[in-house]
C-alpha cells in the first residue's frame, strides 16, 4: 500500500513537470530512489516475515519436543507405579522411587483397585470417627 502511494506521488509529480530535461532528470532520479527505497521496505518486511516465522515454527517444535519428553517419563513414572501396586509394594516405597505426589499415588489406587480403594476409604473414615 505504501509502495501504491509512493508511486502514485511519483507519476503525479512527473506529468506536472515541466518540459525542462534538468527538471525532468531530476523528478526521474527522485522516481528511482522512491522506488528504490519502497523496494528494499518489501524486500526487508518479507525477509523479516520468513525470519520470524522461521524462528517461530523452531521454538515452537523444540517446545513440542520437550513437552513430549516431560509427558512421556511422566507416564512412565505411572505405569511403573501401577507395577509396584499391583506387586503390593509400600506407598513410600512407590513414592520414593517413581518420585510421585501422595495424591497420584491415591489416584493411582482408585484407578488400579476401585473396591479396595472405597474399602481404604471406609476405613480411614471410620478410625478417624473414633
Amino acid at each position: 500500500m505504501i509502495a501504491e502511494q509512493i508511486f502514485k506521488e511519483a507519476d503525479s509529480v512527473m506529468k506536472r513537470m515541466s518540459s525542462d530535461p534538468a527538471m525532468r532528470d531530476a523528478a526521474f532520479e527522485h522516481n528511482r530512489r522512491m522506488m528504490d527505497m519502497a523496494q528494499l521496505r518489501y524486500e526487508g518486511k518479507r525477509e523479516g516475515l520468513a525470519e520470524g516465522f522461521e524462528k517461530g515454527f523452531e521454538k515452537g517444535f523444540e517446545r513440542g519436543i520437550e513437552q513430549g519428553i516431560e509427558q512421556g517419563i511422566e507416564k512412565q513414572r505411572l505405569e511403573i507405579a501401577r507395577e509396584m501396586l499391583r506387586n503390593h509394594c509400600d506407598d513410600q516405597l512407590i513414592q520414593l522411587c517413581t518420585k510421585i505426589t501422595a495424591l497420584q499415588l491415591e489416584q493411582l489406587k482408585r484407578q488400579e483397585c476401585p473396591e479396595s480403594a472405597q474399602a481404604m476409604t471406609k476405613s480411614q473414615f471410620q478410625s478417624a470417627e473414633n
